[in-house]
């Protein structure tokens, strides 16, 4: 019996744009595709309907993407680009601002990179893991990580945490789901400052302070003990 394999499509772009006007083809594209699935979620979004929207042929947007899926997984490629910037700016620049201020500007920039279009923000978390991992979100993820490490290794004579890289593994996934989650199901909390606030105290609270994990386990055993 011969067992026949499943062929993955291809998620990623074809080619990258070198002159000027494929590069405005490429934009034009991703901006169609990106009112597409805003307007219409995923069901109307189609290669056909993204080259109509973008004025371009279908046979032009086959040179650059060789289907929706890849569409979909440049534009998170291009998000967590976003996110990436920002972060990397606020924890170069926030080195000797006073702690909480530093964390609460990395909350703010994670929080309004994803309240630009909170719609589109939902799309593409809930279709993009269904196309599988890809390096570039490793990679992502990796630099990402280290940034935030040394950012707390600068630090750590304020923080009474000792093991920098749970903390970090903690700070960064913490902060992930709640922006993530919060900019869907709690949006007002994330324009109104709200969600930042909160997340910046309990973070803070975490990092520079609190009882030690022993007084802590031993506090709760006490309180359970009695019930």
């Amino acid at each position: 019996m011969i067992m026949r394999q499943t062929r993955r499509r291809a998620v990623s772009p074809r080619k990258t744009p070198v002159q000027p006007r494929a590069a405005q083809t490429v934009e034009a594209i991703l901006t169609a595709a990106t009112r597409i699935l805003v307007r219409h979620g995923v069901k109307g979004f189609t290669t056909n309907t993204v080259a109509e929207r973008a004025g371009v042929s279908i046979g032009s947007l086959y040179q650059y993407f060789p289907n929706k899926d890849a569409i979909l997984s440049e534009l998170m490629r291009r998000h967590l680009i976003d996110l990436e910037r920002g972060i990397n700016q606020i924890t170069a620049t926030a080195l000797t601002a006073p702690l909480p201020v530093a964390i609460r500007a990395l909350i703010d920039d994670n929080v309004a990179a994803h309240m630009i279009d909170p719609k589109l923000h939902g799309v593409l978390t809930e279709q993009v893991p269904q196309l599988g991992r890809f390096r570039w979100q490793e990679e992502f993820a990796a630099r990402v990580s280290a940034r935030v490490r040394g950012f707390l290794e600068a630090r750590k004579a304020e923080l009474a945490v000792t093991d920098l890289d749970l903390a970090t593994y903690l700070l960064t996934r913490t902060v992930e789901a709640c922006v993530h989650n919060g900019a869907t199901e709690r949006p007002g909390d994330m324009t109104s400052g709200r969600m930042s606030e909160e997340l910046t105290a309990m973070i803070v609270k975490y990092l520079a302070g609190g009882p030690p994990p022993a007084l802590a386990n031993e506090t709760a055993r006490a309180v359970f003990s009695n019930h």
